[in-house]
């Protein structure tokens, strides 16, 4: 399985996520990344990052018959 990160603003709304991390510190690490970028930006309401966060994706793939 993969790990995903997932940034919520200060008004607990996701503002970005990403996906396909192999480990939970790889997501973690880019997680802050992009929250830094965003904040940095300006581009949040409310003006601010309140959580990150890393879990793994537990999407499985179902073929179509």
């Amino acid at each position: 399985m993969t790990w995903f990160y997932e940034i919520r603003d200060s008004n607990h709304v996701v503002a970005s996520t990403g996906k396909g991390f192999d480990t939970d510190k790889a997501a973690m690490a880019a997680g802050r990344k992009k929250a830094r970028e965003l904040k940095a930006s300006g581009s949040l309401p409310g003006g601010g990052i309140a959580t990150v966060k890393a879990e793994q994706d537990s999407e499985v793939l179902v073929p179509h018959k």
